[in-house]
This record gives structure tokens, C-alpha cells and sequence, in this order.
């Protein structure tokens, strides 16, 4: 009878040295192509817009095409004034569907306009990321590009992990799983439109309500302008921004709200609580505790601002 030899320590070395490396290679390529999949790319959802037969609203201007022009404001209210360059300035150009459009999901169908009093034609990406906190980063990070101003263009993960389109425009790419995130170098460099919006894709896929209220404070709101937002952290939490912003002859302030949400869709500026016809919420409805919106009570939140280095002017 032949015995078999045991295998000695100099093979069993060798061995360990080829085996574990080709089971990390697996195991990451196996990463690559399941989870992480940092290859792919933004693409808008393609929508058909359908208008619904709306009532005459005294707040809305059926012909206007922009927030500006759409919303108007209460009777003895007008628009603050808007720096040249502003995000409050940027925001009363963006582009509006028609008058009574309805929401559009990620996925093309359509969803109930009955929260909204206008519908943005800001594109959403078909792949589901862009919910309630993505909307607010979306819309920040389309003004900071619009003005140049890309090195600005950074927000934490969930797991705290900093994602900067700098390093991803230089081709890095984030490897995330859980607590751990990692930039790898998969990509050529890029400052292209397809690169930014695969940055934001990346940015939506990882953060959300809580990143964005570790990076950021409380203020009250008094203090309050356009680019500042209400963001209840959890999962589901839902965060709300401010987008507009009137005052009459006593010195009252009111505010135009703007939200995604879940699932993924399209943004909209929030119509007046409890069905009334005025989207503008006063000072005096975000001071309190709890804030009730049309969509949404947030309890025991406030008015939020990024951090100093994150906050938009």
C-alpha cells in the first residue's frame, strides 16, 4: 500500500501565498461586481409629463415656467431681493413643468401632484437614489457648478467617510461597505457633465438625513434664507429645503419650500398645509415645534445650516 506524502512546510507556504491572495482577488472582484459597481453611470429617467386640470390658485401663475415667475407671492408680500450669483437667485430661475404636472418616479411612472404646488424640471436619474436629502444636495452641488465653484463640492457618507468631486473627478472611485469607505483609483480624469452627475449618483447612494445633520447646526429662524433646510435624521427620516423667501411692510417673512422624496422623484415646491391654497409658509409655522407641512411633521427639529467651509452664500 502507497502512503501518502504530507505536504511540507516549505509547499504548505507556498500554497498559503498563492490561495489567500486569489481568494482576496476574488472576494474583491466579487465586490466589484455585485455591490460596488463604480462603473456606472447617471442616467436621466425618461418621462412622459401628463397635466392635470388644476383649480385657479391666487398664489400660482399658470404661465410662469420658473419659480419666480409660477409662484407668487402673498397679497402684501414681495421677494426679498436676490444677490447676483446667489443660491436664493438660482433657485427663482430654476425651470418648472408645465402647470399641473405631475411627479415623476425614478422609474418613468407616474406619482400624485396633490402635495405640490409646482413640479421642477430638475431631471431625476433612473437608478432610485434621489430622495428627500438628495434633492437638497442635488440642488446645492448644481449651483456650486454653476458657478465654478467645484472644489467646493464635497459632502459625507452616512459612515462619515468624505466623498469630494475633486478626488473623484481625478478618477477615484469609492469602494464603501458599511462603516468603511475607500477611494480606488478606477477612472481617468474627468470634470465632464457625466462625471459630475456619476459623483452626485455616488454622494446619493451613501448619504442621506443623518450625514447631512452631522454636518450641519441649528439656527433659528429668524436667521433663515434660502439654502437652509429642515431635516429630521433617521431611516426613513426627511429633510426639506428652503427655496424662496417674501416679506411684507411689517418686516414678516414667509418662505417657498422644496422637496424630494420616496421613492425617487422629481422635485416639487410644497403646497400650503392641510390643503390650503398658499405654499408659503411663515416665519412664525418653522419657529414651532412641531413644524407641520403638507408631506411631513417634523418633531423636535429645527432650521438647519451647514457647517462653516460647507455653507452656500
Amino acid at each position: 500500500m502507497k502512503l501518502l506524502k504530507m505536504p511540507t512546510k516549505k509547499r504548505l507556504l507556498i500554497d498559503f501565498c498563492i490561495i489567500i491572495p486569489a481568494t482576496l482577488i476574488v472576494l474583491f472582484c466579487c465586490f466589484l461586481f455585485l455591490i460596488a459597481k463604480p462603473w456606472r453611470h447617471w442616467k436621466p429617467a425618461e418621462v412622459t409629463v401628463q397635466i392635470k386640470q388644476t383649480a385657479e390658485n391666487p398664489y400660482l401663475d399658470p404661465s410662469g415656467m420658473t419659480q419666480e415667475q409660477r409662484i407668487l407671492p402673498p397679497a402684501g408680500y414681495e421677494r426679498v431681493p436676490a444677490a447676483e450669483n446667489s443660491f436664493l437667485a438660482f433657485m427663482r430661475q430654476q425651470p418648472l413643468y408645465e402647470n399641473g404636472s405631475m411627479i415623476y418616479a425614478y422609474s418613468g411612472e407616474t406619482l400624485s401632484a396633490g402635495n405640490a404646488a409646482a413640479v421642477y424640471a430638475l431631471s431625476v436619474g433612473d437608478e432610485g437614489y434621489q430622495e428627500c436629502a438628495d434633492t437638497i444636495i442635488r440642488f446645492w452641488s448644481e449651483y456650486l457648478r454653476s458657478q465654478g465653484r467645484t472644489d467646493e463640492l464635497a459632502f459625507h457618507l452616512t459612515n462619515g467617510f468624505l466623498c469630494d468631486y475633486k478626488s473623484f473627478s481625478r478618477g477615484k472611485r469609492v469602494l464603501a461597505a458599511g462603516e468603511y469607505a475607500v477611494w480606488f483609483p478606477l477612472s481617468r480624469h474627468s470634470d465632464s457633465e457625466q462625471t459630475f452627475h456619476d459623483w452626485l449618483m455616488t454622494v446619493m447612494r451613501y448619504a442621506g438625513t443623518l450625514s447631512l445633520e452631522k454636518e450641519s447646526e441649528p439656527i433659528a429662524a429668524g436667521d433663515a434664507h434660502a439654502g437652509d433646510f429642515l431635516c429630521h435624521g433617521g431611516s426613513p427620516g426627511h429633510a426639506v429645503l428652503i427655496a424662496d423667501e417674501a416679506v411684507n411692510a411689517e418686516g414678516k417673512r414667509c418662505f417657498l419650500l422644496a422637496e424630494g422624496f420616496m421613492p425617487a422623484q422629481s422635485a416639487h415646491i410644497l403646497a400650503g398645509y392641510a390643503g390650503d391654497s398658499n405654499p408659503w409658509y411663515t416665519e412664525e409655522q418653522l419657529s414651532a415645534d412641531p413644524i407641520a407641512l403638507s408631506t411631513y411633521t417634523f418633531t423636535g427639529s429645527g432650521i438647519l445650516r451647514r457647517h462653516e467651509g460647507f455653507a452656500l452664500p
